[in-house]
């Protein structure tokens, strides 16, 4: 695992600095002043989400039955998206059709498109298709950091739009949450125990929220290790081993803390981690909800338990509860949500069930949700 490091200057202060001792000395103040910042503005709120009343009850529960959505061809679906009417899955079997666009309105596959190699129009490199609230289809290439944009025309045909390429060099953003076309907020995980909230021209964060401890160098050994999902006005921090959720603004300002009684785990090492007990993890921003998969045993009891058992907990945007499913059948381990006709589309873990998407209705929700104050 690579190791804590400090985060960098600003470009001001770089610029101005002629000798490398000053240079060395400013960043370790630097450094300090913001950790003593992030240490005050984590107690203020602490003391502001102490004082305050959260209801943490659902006011309805329901178990969910699953349906299958049969796929043509050779498919291991490992990464799903949803522009309505259309579907879009990644497939890893394939190196010559990586990506599926499926209509929703009859399950018929319209178009593959995708092709590594090096030449025109083919990838090279590792690909992940990104979760978005946007109309086009994010592609991103998690060895170079460059996006690639697609259009999808009402025949459900790929339109190339061209690629955009991150300048933040430090990490990749394959974790990054897209709250538009340009700006993203990205766990830093072994860089930094914190948030940062960057553009796509942008190589150095705009903003940082520290969230967790400065002294852990793995965050997956942290008891405070989090996922972080975004929409176009919210950010959502989930935490994998408490049973907590943090809602933001798209500039990283708490707006509520959602915490249940959860028993937290300890002594969280790499080597035990299939034997720790897991809260949240995966989750989707919607446009109207934010959901969120609860598994509440360690990864080695779940497939003991044949993947059953999953729960789907859906927050309204200001951070409240709304329900809780249970989900029949083996559970997803990563979905998106069709808004149109809420319809939760998702793939069981290496992509299993292979050349099926699991399916749920999900009873219930409102395309217009009246929010709680």
């Amino acid at each position: 695992m690579s190791s804590l490091r400090n985060p960098q200057l600003s470009h001001f202060i770089a610029i101005h600095m002629h000798n490398r001792k000053e240079l060395y000395i400013c960043k370790q103040v630097k450094f300090t002043i913001m950790r003593f910042c992030h240490s005050i503005l984590m107690l203020y709120y602490g003391l502001f989400v102490a004082c305050s009343s959260v209801d943490t009850t659902f006011p309805r529960e329901e178990s969910i039955s699953q349906e299958l959505m049969p796929l043509q061809g050779i498919t291991y679906p490992i990464r799903i998206e949803v522009k309505h009417p259309f579907l879009i899955l990644q497939n890893l079997k394939m190196t010559d059709s990586l990506f599926h666009i499926y209509n929703l309105t009859n399950y018929e596959l319209k178009n593959t498109f995708g092709t590594i190699g090096q030449g025109p129009g083919e990838f090279i490199g590792i690909l992940e298709l990104l979760h978005t609230n946007f109309s086009d289809i994010f592609i991103l290439n998690i060895s170079t950091n460059m996006v690639y944009v697609f259009g999808i025309s009402e025949e459900g045909q790929p339109v190339p739009k061209g690629a955009k390429q991150a300048n933040y060099t430090e990490y990749s953003i394959v974790n990054a949450a897209f709250i538009n076309d340009s700006l993203f907020v990205l766990d830093a995980q072994h860089i930094a125990p914190s948030l940062y909230l960057l553009s796509l021209q942008d190589e150095l964060p705009g903003k940082i929220r520290q969230y967790r401890s400065p002294d852990m160098a793995d965050n997956m050994e942290d008891p405070y290790m989090g996922y972080v999902y975004a929409n176009e006005s919210r950010i959502a921090l989930c935490y994998g081993y408490r049973k907590q959720i943090d809602f933001m603004d798209i500039n990283l300002n708490l707006i509520k803390r959602i915490e249940f009684e959860y028993p937290h785990p300890a002594g969280i090492k790499s080597e035990n981690q299939d034997d720790v007990k897991l809260s949240y993890v995966t989750g989707y921003f919607g446009k109207r909800y934010f959901y969120v998969l609860f598994l509440g045993v360690s990864w080695k009891e779940h497939r003991n338990m044949s993947c059953r058992g999953t729960t789907l907990e859906v927050f309204d945007l200001e951070g409240n509860p709304v329900v809780r499913y249970q989900l029949e059948g083996i559970g997803p381990v990563n979905f998106t949500v069709d808004e149109e006709t809420f319809t939760l589309y998702g793939t069981g873990e290496d992509g299993q069930p292979e050349d099926y998407l699991l399916v749920y209705k999900l009873n219930g929700l409102s395309k217009h949700p009246l929010y709680s104050k």
